[in-house]
């Protein structure tokens, strides 16, 4: 099998990328950082601006394609109004639009198997909010309802699934939170472990991936008591950040 994965190179990324390896497959690594894709072994390496006007011919290039995982993702918490405008675009460029390009591309060009699955990171943001990161909850929700629509719009035999992680101990985690005290650091998800379920998941034919028990105990929370659980994240995560974090 062939599988693209995006953001290959760091946390989510790269156990994804390491886990399809080691099960055989022909990966083909897509990352901005080309030192760290440069340390992978067992891949070929695409060193790409995802948002660049060619990144999506070049990834489409490789075809036919089996499996695409688009996990490229960039952030910015903090009161919304302190976020520079270009930050802002810049997530929804990378996080939404470059996707839905290379989704674009991909299928206008032939590039994929007749099997072939569309894999999209989303984030817990649909079920719960995220106060602390406005613009990142936007492009992560727009990435899971493009999934839902492309769906039922795919040629026969293809589909789409969106991915729900919950809080995990990557670099882009510890980036963006408002503290990693070793206790809160403990309490996340370990990129490989989620790996191992999206996979895992992903092979069964699921659409709507929630890895982990700790994931769908706050997603759940998020479709039964939204008020609720937007008032936690407020205090536990929007009162904290007193500045923004980029």
């Amino acid at each position: 099998m062939k599988v693209v994965i995006t953001g290959a190179a760091h946390g989510l990324g790269r156990a994804l990328t390491e886990a399809v390896i080691a099960r055989g497959d022909d990966v083909i690594a897509v990352d901005h950082d080309d030192q760290a894709l440069g340390q992978i072994n067992g891949a070929i390496s695409l060193a790409l601006d995802l948002t660049g006007a060619h990144s999506a011919d070049a990834i489409a290039a490789h075809g036919p394609i089996d499996l695409i995982i688009h996990c490229a993702g960039i952030s910015g918490t903090g009161p919304f109004e302190q976020i520079p405008t270009d930050r802002h675009r810049a997530i929804i460029a990378l996080n939404f639009e470059a996707p839905v390009q290379i989704t674009c591309a991909l299928l206008a060009q032939g590039a994929l198997s007749a099997t072939s699955t569309h894999a999209f990171v989303g984030s817990l943001s649909t079920y719960t909010g995220y106060p602390g990161a406005v613009s990142y909850a936007a492009s992560k929700d727009g990435l899971a309802s493009f999934a839902r629509s492309l769906n039922a719009a795919l040629p026969k035999g293809q589909r789409a699934a969106c991915i729900f992680p919950g809080p995990m101990a990557t670099d882009h985690a510890a980036r963006y939170a408002p503290e990693n005290s070793a206790k809160t650091v403990a309490a996340r998800q370990s990129p490989a472990d989620a790996a191992t379920l999206i996979l895992a998941a992903l092979d069964a034919g699921k659409t709507t991936i929630v890895p982990g028990a700790k994931a769908r105990a706050l997603a759940l929370a998020g479709r039964l008591a939204p008020t609720l659980m937007a008032r936690a994240l407020k205090k536990g995560i929007y009162d904290k950040l007193s500045d923004p974090k980029l």
